[in-house]
């Protein structure tokens, strides 16, 4: 009887558990929109926000500034949702620009942010931390080029004559966010990956290069040919996203 009471009370809290999706979409949506490429953002911002007529930043530009501005970024992700989590908590209750993560280039044209102060429990914060912690990755992976593990990128790589793309990172670098989150993402570049390159993403922290590749820094690109034997290419740095064209260019016709 009390190991099904113990499982009763499980099965609650998980049935009853705040979503902070929910949480997002009926406290924060009415003004922030969701998903919009960062090309878009950055054009709108140049035209002092004619194009979008946005009210506020939208959640993919909160989620990326929250996790690059707030708390200690080589933490685990549990150990920096815990510091967000504290610091939304405080924000939310007296918004001002100066407690604001968001650059001025891109947040010159909103309105304060009116006070949330009584409007959110804990519970909802603590939800809504992690949903925006968690939605920037999730957004790279829906409108980014689809990565794959190494094997699986040799086996296609063979079948459909295809060069590996190697993308080296390390989760707290400034420049893979960069690359992952402006140049990746643009349908040019989408389109060339797709059609000449398969695509693997390795944390340097914690994972070997193939052929014993001696890494470089990060962020980094490493081209090997569809028989995995061979290093075509090796580069570090960021580019912009004419710059990492003609990078694949060079690779796909040396």
């Amino acid at each position: 009887m009390k190991f099904f009471i113990v499982n009763s009370l499980f099965f609650y809290t998980l049935l009853f558990a705040i979503d902070g999706e929910s949480v997002f979409a009926k406290k924060c949506a009415s003004c922030h929109q969701y998903y919009i490429s960062q090309s878009k953002i950055i054009a709108n911002a140049k035209h002092h926000n004619r194009e979008l007529n946005l009210t506020a930043p939208t959640l993919t530009e909160m989620s990326f500034a929250i996790k690059d501005h707030v708390g200690d970024r080589t933490l685990d992700s549990e150990g920096q949702q815990f510091q967000i989590e504290e610091w939304l908590a405080e924000y939310l209750e007296a918004p001002t620009k100066e407690k604001g993560v968001i650059s001025d280039e891109f947040n010159r044209f909103f309105k304060p942010m009116p006070t949330m102060k009584g409007k959110l429990t804990e519970e909802e914060i603590e939800a809504l931390t992690v949903f925006i912690y968690e939605y920037a990755q999730k957004m790279m992976r829906e409108h980014g080029v689809k990565r794959y593990s190494y094997e699986e990128a040799l086996s296609l790589a063979k079948k459909e004559n295809k060069i590996i793309l190697i993308e080296g990172f390390i989760p707290f670098c400034r420049g893979c966010i960069k690359m992952d989150r402006e140049v990746l993402v643009d349908e040019r570049v989408k389109t060339m990956l797709n059609k000449h390159f398969v695509l693997v993403k390795k944390n340097l922290l914690i994972e070997k290069l193939p052929l014993n590749i001696k890494r470089l820094g990060t962020p980094s690109f490493y081209f090997i040919d569809k028989t995995g034997t061979n290093v075509l290419e090796m580069v570090q740095g960021t580019g912009t996203v004419e710059e990492f064209l003609t990078l694949l260019e060079s690779v796909v016709v040396p």
